[in-house]
């Protein structure tokens, strides 16, 4: 049996399923409300000195790594110089040696950890913000929510 739908129900069927697509479309765009754009704002300030705390430690570790590179090219300027009768250069390499462990342990138990935590809580606190607040913001909404005084949740 052939079917054939009506032009008239045909045409019913396919807006309504326009319809259903535009609808998710626009919700996906559905433009922030006033209380969402003040948790927005209340959120924005966080942001940077999240990001100065994470710059702050990715320096640091940094530094570290700079340190055990330089104390690797005396390691090996040593080992490569040592008279294997020469008392002082073998305490010196040992010295060397024991600085370079010292900083390898001191990169992997403190500096590693506290930059990968810095740097989770910025993408943390990037990704909340993200996710909240790149819908598009009517300008009368963002006037109303900035005129309102701020009750931001405490940190």
């Amino acid at each position: 049996m052939n079917m054939k739908l009506p032009t008239a129900t045909a045409i019913l069927l396919a807006t309504l399923f326009l319809s259903g697509e535009a609808a998710l479309a626009q919700s996906a765009s559905t433009p922030l409300s006033v209380p969402e754009i003040q948790q927005c704002l209340c959120l924005q300030p966080k942001l940077q000195p999240l990001q100065d705390a994470w710059l702050e430690k990715q320096r640091a570790y940094d530094e570290q790594q700079a340190q055990l590179a330089t104390v690797d090219k005396e390691v090996l300027a040593q080992r490569q110089k040592l008279d294997p009768n020469d008392l002082v250069g073998q305490q010196v390499l040992k010295d060397l040696l024991a600085q370079q462990q010292g900083l390898r342990d001191a990169i992997s138990a403190r500096y590693l950890p506290e930059v990968n935590q810095a740097r989770g809580a910025y993408n943390a606190a990037v990704s909340q913000y993200n996710g909240l607040c790149t819908r598009p913001r009517y300008s009368g909404d963002e006037a109303a929510a900035r005129a309102t005084p701020l009750a931001c949740p405490a940190p």
